[in-house]
């Protein structure tokens, strides 16, 4: 009978020093090394304090894994194990099929309210985007901005098609590339850089760590901060 307290006490140490183990998490994210998602992963790691392993989309999940933090459009969609429980850190406009959901995205009053403070003349903001899931945000963004005076350019843009797209523009105070992924390489930030300059425009960046590259402060959020919100939620 004396050793049951004991077993007891030995047994709640434990478990409250290894959930990290115990979770056995594991990261999904597209290969190929683009910048939001190398950020997200950092964030995930700062989270957890340690890197978990990381997968590409279809890529089998480890018998022993329990969490899939699942970072990008095309990871979010990926068929794991009923019994993982789904972490998703998502692209704007896409949806979670299960689990908590990290959105890389603001909400449009939050947009709105960035925009103004960064910029507060502004009358006319070109939006490059691309891809139809982002059709309800960028109309949701739209609604908010008109809703505030401003009139909100938004232009899908195909990243083959970027400087034909560029020379088509409208007319505005400001351009912003939304932080889509299958847009933020370093060849389409550059094309716009140079866009933006040669018409004194302000080029508001993807993600603030790309603002370093000679963009203005960004109006979405940081990769790594949201990425840290699904290290936490894992």
């Amino acid at each position: 009978m004396a050793l049951r307290p004991r077993l007891a006490a030995a047994l709640l140490a434990a478990l409250a020093a290894a959930p990290a183990r115990a979770a056995r998490i594991v990261v999904v994210a597209p290969s190929g090394g683009a910048a939001p998602y190398r950020e997200a992963i950092e964030g995930v790691c700062a989270a957890l304090g340690r890197c978990p392993p990381v997968l590409a989309p279809g890529d089998p999940v480890p018998d022993d894994a329990r969490v899939v933090v699942a970072i990008g459009g095309r990871a979010a969609r990926g068929r794991y194990p009923a019994r993982d429980e789904l972490v998703t850190l998502l692209d704007p406009g896409y949806e979670a099929a299960r689990g908590a959901r990290v959105q890389l995205e603001l909400s449009p009053d939050e947009f709105v309210r960035r925009l103004r403070a960064r910029l507060p003349g502004a009358r006319r903001v070109a939006l490059l985007w691309s891809g139809r899931a982002f059709a309800g945000y960028v109309a949701r963004l739209r609604g908010a901005a008109s809703a505030a005076g401003l009139k909100l350019l938004a232009v899908a843009a195909g990243p083959a098609r970027m400087p034909e797209t560029l020379r088509a523009l409208p007319a505005a105070d400001a351009v912003w590339l939304a932080p889509d992924p299958d847009l933020v390489t370093p060849t389409i930030f550059d094309e716009i850089l140079v866009y933006a300059r040669s018409r004194g425009l302000v080029f508001f960046a993807p993600a603030p760590g790309l603002a370093a590259r000679g963009a203005d402060p960004a109006l979405a959020p940081s990769f790594r901060a949201q990425g840290y919100r699904a290290g936490e939620a894992a």
